[in-house]
């Protein structure tokens, strides 16, 4: 049986510009509140809905990502209106910057280096089992030197049996980039946070 799917609206919240909201799109039962702290990709489920009588799961919109940082609804079966804010996303975890220390097991600042003024730091979206490749014999998602376009996985976080795709792309993230280095071991634990990836901007 096929998929009933929505896709959520999503906007710049007011009160923080950086973060985003994401909203019903349609006049409905909500199933459940948005699980703060989760990383989602491009298309994954935030929560299901019920509108009708009929059953539909709430992704994403294609372009957007990040953790969900505040739920707005509570973790109960209730209505919702169209465009009630259900939870706040912040697409910023893909990117590092100033502040980010690497934790356990390796990274740029256990190294004792620093990323270059031209260079992006992708991250850990959750703490985890960081994998390079989809399975033990396939090739790497990505080696350092290959050429990344917003959209592309670049390896995989393993958080209790579930695996979260690190995808490149987001807000203020350039459309194409090349990997510089590669920071975390295969097969190694990350902290949220950790970076992972150098990442440099090509035309």
């Amino acid at each position: 049986m096929a998929e009933n799917t929505l896709i959520a609206r999503v906007r710049p919240d007011r009160s923080d510009p950086e973060t985003l909201i994401v909203a019903s799109p349609i006049v409905g039962m909500a199933d459940g509140a948005p699980r703060t702290g989760i990383f989602l990709n491009p298309l994954d489920r935030v929560i299901a809905m019920k509108v009708l009588g009929r059953r539909y799961v709430l992704r994403l919109p294609r372009d957007v990502q990040g953790r969900i940082t505040e739920a707005f609804i509570p973790n109960a079966y209730g209505p919702v209106e169209y465009d009630a804010p259900l939870a706040r996303l912040d697409p910023r975890v893909l990117s590092g910057g100033e502040g980010v220390a690497a934790g356990a097991g390796g990274g740029a600042a256990a190294a004792g280096e620093a990323a270059g003024e031209d260079v992006i730091v992708v991250s850990a979206p959750s703490e985890g089992i960081f994998y390079r490749r989809p399975a033990p014999d396939d090739p790497p998602f990505v080696d350092a030197g290959k050429q990344i376009a917003a959209g592309d996985v670049l390896g995989l976080v393993e958080v209790m049996k579930c695996f979260n795709q690190i995808t490149y792309g987001g807000a203020g993230m350039p459309e194409r980039g090349e990997i510089v280095k590669i920071l975390a071991e295969d097969v190694s634990e990350v902290q949220f946070g950790q970076p992972l990836f150098w990442v440099r901007a090509v035309e």
